[in-house]
């Protein structure tokens, strides 16, 4: 059996959603930040394949973060006890009538009668809903539901750049019947499967292997979800702007709140230019230091 070194410390609450963006918009696979409990201290973690390349990354990070503690927790983990151990740091989460459940607590939590409930297991690789950035997308999602629940029944929702298809999940649960996921990595495709199958209650969705140009050309939503990091929202927004049916809604999210008035500016810049033709109503709200962008097209 194969082992990993594993680098923790605790940090000040102040410093948990520093790094957490950081390590959100560098996409780390190895550096994370867990709470286990909602009153406990914040620890940031590091897995690698050995010391070598644990201090090297240590010593990195402190380039960027000069004031992360001066001392580190050293141990080495079996592959098989990671794989079990970040379980302690995933919560359910809920928001009126949708609830996300991890899947190893299934049989341990009830939830209330006529609730939109969503099973997942991602892993550490691609989420469980529990960033800020994804419940910003839900709440949005629960707006427009709530909204248009006579219309459920037609109206096309797409899930750009999906991950673990939490969100393309959570809108069948709540009774949307067309929906489209897509992300360009084909190991989230896997375990968009995987979490589709875990959920027999609900309708199984189509999920498939593509960027922002090729997932959304030709295609257009009345709700596009897209949680996606600024650096790549701003370069590929084109193809977003166009995804929006006339008179449709596009929430964005993935977006630190020091980055909202530079994507606000953009994409009010390109619907001015590539859709002059439609009147905009922006709205903006703030998860920690997430922030999101809603769209309203008439």
């Amino acid at each position: 059996m194969s082992s990993q070194f594993e680098l923790r410390a605790r940090i000040p609450d102040e410093m948990a959603d520093l790094l957490d963006g950081y390590f959100y918009e560098i996409e780390s696979a190895h550096w994370g930040v867990m709470q286990k409990e909602i009153n406990d201290p914040y620890e940031v973690f590091g897995i690698f394949a050995d010391a070598v390349s644990a201090h090297a990354a240590l010593t990195e990070l402190r380039a960027e973060f000069p004031t992360l503690p001066a001392t580190f927790t050293e141990s080495t983990i079996e592959d098989a006890d990671w794989q079990n151990a970040y379980k302690e740091f995933v919560k359910p989460w809920s928001d009126r009538q949708l609830h996300w459940i991890p899947l190893w607590e299934r049989d341990n939590l009830t939830t209330p009668e006529g609730a939109a409930t969503v099973y997942l297991d991602a892993g550490m690789a691609f989420g469980t809903g529990a960033h800020e950035t994804t419940r910003l997308c839900a709440r949005r999602l629960q707006d427009y539901r709530d909204a248009h629940a006579d219309q459920l029944d037609s109206l096309e929702l797409i899930d750009a750049g999906c991950g673990s298809g939490v969100l393309a999940l959570s809108a069948s649960a709540l009774g949307f019947q067309k929906i489209l996921g897509f992300d360009f990595d084909p190991e989230a495709i896997v375990v968009c499967g995987s979490n589709s199958q875990e959920n027999p209650h609900i309708a199984q969705l189509d999920f498939e292997v593509a960027d922002l140009e090729k997932g959304l050309t030709g295609r257009q939503a009345d709700l596009l979800l897209a949680n996606i990091q600024t650096d790549v929202l701003i370069p590929h927004s084109d193809p977003v702007v166009f995804g929006v049916k006339p008179g449709g809604t596009l929430a964005l999210s993935g977006i630190l709140v020091k980055e909202l008035d530079l994507v606000r500016a953009h994409y009010e810049a390109r619907f001015a230019e590539l859709r002059p033709e439609d009147t905009i109503t922006l709205d903006s709200r703030q998860d920690g230091e997430w922030g999101d962008l809603q769209f309203v097209l008439s």
